[in-house]
Order: C-alpha cells, then structure tokens, then sequence
C-alpha cells in the first residue's frame, strides 16, 4: 500500500482547487460553533463532586439556597460635600431609598428575597436617633464602622447561571434608576454572580484581543521571512485551523475558561511550525526539482517529522484528561484538539496553496 503521505502529495496536484474548496467549506461549516462557544466562569462548578467539602456545599445550596447573591452597595459620597448631602447611612433619605427599591424588587419575578436595614423598619423613620435605636437592638449587621455603608443582598427565583444574574442585574439597575435618588448617596451593584458576568465580558475582549494581535504579528513575521506570497500561504492554513478549533470548541459544548482564554495564541504559536516547516522544505525542493517533484518529496518527507512531533505534544496535552478537575481536562482536550486541527489544515492547505501560486505564476510569465 502506498504511503498516504505520499497519496497527499499527489493530491495537492491532481485535485489543488478541490483541497482548497474542501477547506473552505469546512471552515465555513465549523465557523457555525464559533457563536455556540460557552464561558464558563464559575470555579465551583470546575470542581470534583466526588470531594466531602464539595459534595456538602452542593447539599447545602439545594436545601438553603445559593450563598452567591447579588449585592447592592449604598455608601456616602467621597466628594466634596454639600450641606444637604447624605453623609450618614442612619438618615432616613437612606431609608426611603432602601425601602422603594426593595418594595420594587419584590414584585419582580426573577427576585426571590430581597434583605437590607430597611426590613428592619414598617415605615421610613421620622429621625436618625429611631434608627440609630432600631440598629442597636437589631444583631444582624447592616452598615460598616463609620456608617459610610450598607448593603442590600438579592437572590434569585432562578439558578445562579450567568444569563439568569445578566437579565436580574439588568432589572436591578433599572429600578435603581427609578429610585429616589439623593444627594450624597452612591449605588453600585456587585457580588460574586455580578463579577463572573463581568469576568464573562472580559474574557470575550481578551480572547479577541490576543488572537487579533497575535495572528497580526505572526502574519507579518511571516510575510517578512519568505514574502507576501508564501507568507500568507503559511498563515492562511494555520489561520484556518484556528477557526477550526474554536468552532469545534462550540459545537463539542467545550467551554472556554480563564484556563483556555489564551488557546488562540497557543494554537497559534505551536501550529505555525508545520506550516513554515512544510512551506520551507517545498521551497527548497521546488528549486532544485521543480513543482512537481519538489511537492512529491517535502509533502512526505516534512508531514512525518510533523506528524511525529505533533504526536508527543497530542499525548502530553491528552494526560490532562486524567486530572479531576474540569477545567483542567477541557484545556488537555482544546489544545490536543487544536493541535490536530492545525496540522491537518497545515498539511492539506499550505502545500495545495503554493502549488496554486506557483502555477499562476507560470501563467503569467
């Protein structure tokens, strides 16, 4: 049987427009998962449920509810402070606030329980010693030291998921927004499921930033190093692969993570080595034997030394399988994943290309 290296080879020349056309259109096919791809920022949910502490926790949270709420923060201005301005957390102003905006945020469906120092009142108090007086006998702790602060903690009817808090925080915000307002008091929403949505938002800026940057970079190394033409040859395919890779990623349910926001530019740093390896040794070929014989000797020779390199990497990215933490074992698959994927585009696409460019170059001479 004949080396299928070899069978390649001959396919880049035989079938150069349908290897090219084949990769489109599995670029376009996997480009689908792309929107599909899940963050996933929630640590908790990464751990082994095999583990007491972990297990317990679980237990807890379905009987007693998440611990995780949504948090509002009220504090007094650090500004320069005007005579009418809120400066003490015990003025009733406070308290008309705190009531509005807790009777609003139980009538929503998505809230469950709403609590703050207002619970603790029936109506707004006419002054600050009733409230001074009602904080002493209460033991709940609603204010910090110097009564610069206090919170309002808000859970969910729903699951703590990351579009469940978007959608109550959004909801929290506008009645926020309603509420009397007075001058002195600053309001913020915050808590642990609020951070994760923004954890959420940074991850996606990131992850584009670094490809966009990276891809930008290697691109012009690329084009530095062997021209426009065999530059682009060696990036389009590593590029591709790229693609490949995140939209498998989506389609699989692979969630990206903190552990996986940097998967772009791994993919890219490891799979520009078989594309410029490849595209090198045909160029070296190519000169001495000419197309056709100079594809039929790189394409065999290089894809081993590729293939046996990638093998080592595939293996030592796939012993992350074995750890008990998900996050762990997603990162294994997403590179060993990627790897295969950029080679297999490096492999199919690079050589096809340049024999493309160096038959319309022969055209046009």
């Amino acid at each position: 049987m004949e080396n299928p290296l070899n069978l390649l080879a001959r396919a880049h020349l035989d079938h150069t427009d349908k290897i090219i056309g084949l990769c489109l259109l599995l670029t376009v096919v996997l480009s689908l998962g792309l929107p599909q791809i899940q963050l996933q920022t929630n640590f908790q949910e990464s751990l082994p449920d095999s583990l007491p502490p972990i297990a317990a926790q679980d237990k807890v949270e379905a009987n007693f509810g998440s611990s995780n709420s949504i948090i509002v923060l009220f504090q007094t201005s650090d500004d320069k402070l005007e005579e009418n301005y809120v400066t003490d957390v015990r003025d009733p102003r406070m308290i008309r606030t705190l009531n509005f905006l807790e009777d609003e945020l139980n009538n929503e469906p998505s809230i469950s329980s709403v609590n703050s120092m207002a619970s603790l009142f029936s109506e707004t108090p006419d002054s600050k010693a009733q409230i001074k007086q009602t904080l002493q006998q209460s033991q709940a702790s609603f204010t910090n030291r110097d009564y610069t602060a206090t919170t309002m903690f808000i859970q969910l009817s729903n699951d703590m998921t990351e579009e469940n808090v978007r959608e109550a925080t959004k909801t929290i915000e506008e009645n926020i927004e309603q509420s009397p307002r007075y001058p002195g008091i600053e309001i913020q929403t915050t808590g642990t499921p609020v951070m994760r949505n923004v954890l959420s938002d940074v991850l996606i800026t990131d992850t584009v930033t670094i490809i966009a940057v990276a891809s930008a970079l290697i691109w012009l190394l690329l084009i530095a190093v062997r021209g426009a033409a065999y530059g682009t040859a060696t990036f389009a395919p590593l590029f591709m692969g790229l693609l490949w890779a995140l939209g498998a990623m989506g389609l699989l349910g692979i969630p990206m993570t903190i552990a996986t926001i940097a998967i772009g530019s791994m993919l890219l740093g490891l799979g520009v080595e078989y594309g410029s390896f490849i595209a090198e040794r045909i160029v070296e070929e190519t000169d001495e034997q000419g197309l056709e014989d100079g594809i039929m000797t790189a394409v065999p020779n290089t894809g081993k030394a590729v293939l046996g390199s990638s093998t080592t990497d595939l293996v030592g990215f796939l012993a992350l399988l074995l750890a008990s933490i998900s996050f762990m074992r997603d990162l294994g698959l997403t590179l060993a994943l990627g790897e295969g994927l950029t080679l297999a585009a490096a492999l199919l696409l690079t050589p096809a290309l340049i024999v493309k460019y160096e038959r319309w170059k022969g055209d046009q001479q």
